[in-house]
């Protein structure tokens, strides 16, 4: 991977000479696949434990250096610029970027150490930034976004299919439907559940099923329940899909957009 964006900046724009990834001294030694199984305790009653699951063992740190494509050094202003854009989030946030393979990937971490280093000796100025990126996962995400129009109010189907490499996790996309009227659009994923959701003409509404939030076209973007239509908000059932393939039905006449992550059990290119 010759570049990424990170935090709303690209390495290709965030100076004006693009940056580009490489390394020197590093050798990289990711962790794996390594998983802890988490299960309860034998007794003389229970000869076999009770099972609880399994969850990766530890996060992968990529290490790697952002040098200047044209080898020139960085000013202070510069530098600046560069740890405001890496430092400042506190939180995960997704680091995109085209694999060796064209694919768009996506590695969901943080910073956790930036620094500077002199590879020439150029005086007064710093040539490498040296990166220290902690995932959450020992493997990277793709992205899927499916969008269409149903020009009807009459039952429209459509196939997902879901490439994802754990066919026992579970898929929660975010759905956004917008239609000219004022109506209830329904939306079913054949075999698992549905929803339906009151739409106002021309007033985009976002549900982001993972977060169980739901979010519209205004200038707050946060909305209640009851403003689609959930009045017993006890009794949801949130959108999810499977690997392979799904079968969304929707019925009534509108726009749609269905965005969502899945896991690719391959380390990466930031090696």
């Amino acid at each position: 991977m010759l570049s990424f964006e990170y935090n709303g900046q690209s390495t290709k724009t965030i100076l004006d000479t693009p940056l580009m990834v490489v390394q020197f001294d590093v050798t990289n030694d990711i962790t794996g696949f390594s998983r802890e199984i988490v299960k309860g305790e034998k007794t003389m009653l229970r000869q076999e434990t009770n099972h609880y699951g399994a969850m990766y063992s530890d996060e992968s740190t990529y290490e790697f250096y952002l040098v200047k494509e044209n080898g020139h050094g960085f000013t202070n202003s510069e530098q600046r610029k560069i740890n405001k854009w890496l430092t400042s989030p506190t939180l995960v946030k997704p680091l995109t970027g085209i694999a060796d393979d064209k694919e768009t990937v996506i590695y969901k971490g943080i910073f956790q150490n930036i620094g500077w280093k002199m590879i020439t000796c150029k005086l007064g100025q710093l040539d490498a930034v040296q990166c220290s990126f902690v995932c959450d996962t020992p493997f990277i995400w793709k992205h899927y976004e499916i969008s269409g129009e149903v020009a009807t109010s009459n039952k429209f189907s459509t196939n997902i299919f879901v490439d994802s490499d754990d066919t026992e996790y579970e898929i929660y996309p975010k759905v956004t439907i917008a239609s000219q009227t004022s109506q209830t659009v329904t939306i079913e994923v054949r075999g698992e559940n549905s929803m339906s959701i009151l739409c106002r003409p021309t007033l985009p509404v976002c549900i982001d099923c993972k977060h169980c939030m739901v979010t519209d076209g205004t200038v707050t973007g946060l909305t209640n329940f009851e403003d689609i239509g959930w009045a017993d908000v006890g009794n949801i059932s949130w959108i999810k899909l499977h690997d392979g393939y799904n079968v969304i039905n929707i019925t009534g006449a509108c726009t749609y957009k269905i965005e969502f992550d899945v896991p690719q059990k391959r380390i990466g290119d930031l090696l």
